[in-house]
């Protein structure tokens, strides 16, 4: 045992100092934890800042990208007027210009991260990829529309064959030119006009047939599609042959008076779904 002055001493126990010893680590383990706690809602807290951060951004660029889809639709609106199409028939919500439910940032930092509902942020995110997605179906079919549209123009009889000759003869029944009184039924109209006058395509098409033909002479078929063709006869000094693409205006022909004809002229046939139409009615 120690010494102390004047002879006392104290008598100190094992399981005295091993109390102390628990009592000391109990301490500092709590000092420890105390510390750690402190540090660990210190990094919570900042990782929340940067999740309501991050949310945020995720929120503002989804409330854009919505007011882009309202623009589009606004644009779809007018593409289908100038074109004369019908409404379309996209998705409500972001299209009928109701109040938007995207989140903002003020939305955001008002929240507590737990509370932002993912399967609210999931429903709009999933809102807005349908409404892209009509929206992408509908402007392929303007596209599609105007190209159709455009095509039925092009191969659309619109022009006269031929200029500066006059109309000699028109459409339906008429007196026979080859001296009788007989009524006879003309499937196209005569222009009349000077000896090798160009002869023009009345639309776009494709030539199926050139040559001599019956009652027509020197004649030049031309399929336009959309159940369109036309006649030219007559002629002479054909310039295309079958098979031949041909823009509306071009030069197929001349102005003759080939086969059964009483003069130097043309004689033009419009037809629409394999019956005769009046030609007179597609002229500009």
């Amino acid at each position: 045992m120690p010494r102390l002055a004047r002879g006392l001493k104290i008598s100190v126990y094992p399981w005295a100092l091993l109390l102390f010893a628990l009592l000391w680590l109990a301490i500092t383990a709590y000092a420890v934890f105390l510390t750690a706690q402190n540090i660990d809602y210190r990094f919570t807290k900042a990782d929340n800042k940067i999740l309501k951060t991050k949310l945020a951004m995720i929120a503002e660029e989804v409330t854009r990208n919505r007011r882009y889809l309202k623009l589009a639709r606004q644009t779809d609106v007018q593409m289908r007027q100038m074109v004369g199409m019908g409404a379309g028939n996209l998705p409500g919500g972001i299209a009928d210009g109701r109040e938007e439910r995207g989140l903002t940032f003020r939305d955001v930092f008002a929240k507590n991260p737990q509370e932002i509902s993912e399967r609210e942020i999931m429903a709009q995110l999933q809102e807005t990829t349908e409404f892209a997605q009509a929206q992408l179906a509908s402007f392929q079919e303007i596209a599609w529309f105007y190209a159709n549209k455009r095509n039925v123009s092009d191969a659309t009889p619109s022009i006269r064959p031929v200029e500066n000759a006059r109309l000699t003869s028109g459409f339906g029944y008429r007196l026979s030119p080859f001296g009788g009184r007989l009524a006879s039924y003309h499937y196209g109209i005569d222009f009349a006009g000077r000896a090798n006058a160009p002869i023009v395509a009345a639309a776009d098409g494709v030539v199926r047939q050139t040559g001599w033909a019956a009652g027509y002479g020197q004649a030049v078929l031309i399929d336009h599609g959309f159940g369109y063709s036309t006649l030219y006869g007559h002629l002479a000094d054909i310039r295309v042959k079958k098979g031949d693409s041909v823009r509306r205006g071009q030069n197929i022909a001349n102005m003759g008076t080939t086969g059964r004809s009483t003069g130097v002229h043309l004689h033009y046939e419009v037809w629409k779904d394999g019956t005769p139409v009046n030609p007179r009615n597609y002229f500009k």
